[in-house]
């Protein structure tokens, strides 16, 4: 099943069928809302009721690990980037592995804002991946997964961002994470870091790294299945698909923007990591 046949499915559930909306709605409050306890018992029984309605088999505590996504609401609400559209003075290219693009995660658009944070100037990049595959695509497992991520980020597409800082005759790509505030009740959401640290594509990576490039061209690499990236290939024996801005679409945004473009879950703000 293609993930608009997923996704579509699922958000014609949630317009259509009470129960559906309800099911999914207790689901994100248990997960989103700092003032909502976590039942992990109660969250197994209705992801299962949500799979039912889609169609697919039950699963179990040995699949799905769920924990709450968010702990804490904002003390204050800072103004999200304001992005500047300005030429960006770099030439970057992304390069995947083509088994990971060949299974419809491969990269769809990127997303520029350039802004200044303290005495930086900041471009964040925003990259969008097509789907987001641990498990062989259109398994069991892997349709399991995909639903937990419809109705925990409302949205299949994988979204990953990154900070380029200008040092004098260097960039620094700097691979932490960030936080995005929740419009409904103001929780932050914490998006952890995307360095690969070493990893290949058949593990996954959250490290929080800063690499150095030299010169104005930068060359980043998709290193593993959840899409963490370095300007190292850790992956030298796999066939790359070759991504630059002249193949895939552009467009001014900062993460939140592409959040509340993308997802069903919606954001006020955000606080870059950098």
């Amino acid at each position: 099943m293609g993930e608009e046949n997923l996704s579509e499915i699922f958000n014609k559930l949630y317009m259509r069928r009470e129960e559906f909306r309800r099911n999914v709605d207790r689901l994100r409050l248990m997960l989103l809302d700092p003032d909502t306890l976590f039942d992990g018992d109660e969250a197994l029984t209705l992801f299962n009721k949500v799979l039912r309605e889609m169609g697919f088999s039950e699963t179990d505590k040995s699949f799905l690990k769920p924990r709450k996504s968010v702990l804490v609401k904002a003390a204050e609400v800072p103004e999200p980037p304001a992005c500047r559209e300005e030429r960006l003075g770099i030439d970057l290219v992304f390069m995947q592995p083509r088994i990971d693009v060949e299974k419809g995660n491969g990269l769809r658009r990127v997303y520029f804002c350039k802004y200044m944070r303290g005495d930086k100037e900041v471009l964040e990049v925003t990259l969008v991946f097509g789907d987001e595959d641990r498990l062989p695509s259109g398994s069991k497992l892997d349709l399991w997964y995909d639903v937990w991520r419809l109705i925990a980020w409302g949205r299949l597409q994988d979204i990953e961002t990154f900070y380029i800082v200008r040092k004098e005759s260097t960039y620094e790509i700097d691979l932490t994470g960030l936080q995005l505030i929740l419009r409904e009740n103001l929780g932050v959401r914490k998006i952890p870091p995307i360095g690969s640290g070493g990893k290949g594509y058949f593990e996954a990576g959250h490290e929080y790294e800063v690499e150095v490039v030299r010169g104005d061209k930068i060359v980043v690499y998709v290193n593993t299945w959840n899409h963490a990236l370095s300007t190292i290939d850790t992956n030298p024996r796999l066939v790359k698909e070759v991504f630059t801005l002249d193949n895939v679409e552009v467009k001014i945004g900062s993460r939140m923007d592409v959040e509340n473009e993308l997802s069903a879950i919606k954001y006020i703000s955000e606080i870059p990591g950098i």
